[in-house]
């Protein structure tokens, strides 16, 4: 089993950054929320990682087959639980791309990215989260 981990740093009273060896990713909410509005917020970057990764795997499923996709254009929705505890309740893919070298494949892309994708597999089927304190991160 292989695991995948992110530091976050405080760098505001209102925003974490996300730190990587080459890029720095700031989360905040926005200055209407009582944030500073230095960056998106987590549950922004959660859809985008959602995207994101089912981008990446999309591309996978395309190069491994030949397929050239260009002005691929993906808009992610995520619906808010108007009760308490607030969660997205539905999240929907909307995805185009301006060319595809074997168009007739491409709805089989989507499907294999779908069934393919990390972040998909773990908001369709769940996961166990927890939440523990540590003396150092």
């Amino acid at each position: 089993m292989s695991t995948v981990k992110i530091i976050l740093g405080q760098v505001s009273e209102t925003a974490v950054q996300i730190q990587n060896s080459d890029f720095k990713v700031v989360v905040d909410r926005p200055e209407s929320k009582g944030g500073g509005g230095l960056g998106l917020m987590g549950g922004q970057y959660m859809l985008a990682g959602v995207g994101g990764c089912f981008c990446s795997t999309l591309f996978a499923a395309a190069q491994s087959r030949d397929i050239q996709i260009e002005g691929l254009k993906v808009e992610v929705n995520g619906t808010i639980s108007e009760e308490l505890p607030k969660r997205f309740t539905d999240i929907s893919l909307d995805i185009s791309c301006s060319s595809c070298s074997q168009p007739s494949e491409f709805e089989k892309l989507l499907a294999i990215a779908e069934k393919g994708c990390i972040s998909v597999n773990t908001v369709k089927n769940g996961i166990s989260f927890k939440v523990r304190e540590t003396k150092e991160v």
